[in-house]
């Protein structure tokens, strides 16, 4: 199809269409690398003592939420659990329906054991306990600051 059969098949519609989608697909870095920040997260108002705790805290303040909250194992894997996750939040917040204290889903607590194995394996590959999350002994050690608030 040349560009102008094509242009008067589709006219001005057409061109605003490829006009939003070359503007997404040149904004969509920089839109998720900005919300893959700690500071992201932190603006949503309920996520500003787990923020607090996280870059007040030890050894893990310089990792980023995405580190721990979501899978890390493929690029693939990322993106989808990133957008289900932000859209399930979104939905969340905006609805007023934020439990407190915030609880992660038996699916988000998956993740973040994959990802406590995943950064600290040379550490826990003896470990033979499979019954237990890290978090049984290791409580709040992201979000050790975040007052009386369960983080997992």
């Amino acid at each position: 199809m040349t560009v102008k059969i094509w242009f008067k098949k589709y006219g001005i519609y057409g061109i605003a269409v490829l006009f939003i989608l070359l503007i997404s697909v040149l904004l969509s870095s920089k839109i998720i690398a900005k919300t893959n920040t700690p500071e992201y997260c932190a603006s949503c108002h309920v996520m500003q003592e787990e923020y607090l705790s996280l870059i007040k805290g030890g050894l893990h303040n310089s990792l980023k939420c995405v580190d721990c909250h979501l899978p890390n194992d493929s690029k693939v894997n990322f993106y989808f659990w990133k957008t289900v996750e932000g859209g399930k939040e979104l939905i969340i917040f905006y609805s007023g329906r934020v439990s407190d204290p915030i609880k992660a889903s038996t699916h988000a607590k998956k993740i973040i054991q994959q990802n406590c194995i995943r950064c600290h394996e040379g550490m826990v590959s003896r470990i033979t306990i499979s019954d237990r999350k890290c978090w049984d002994c290791h409580r709040r050690i992201s979000h050790k600051h975040a007052g009386l608030r369960e983080t997992i």
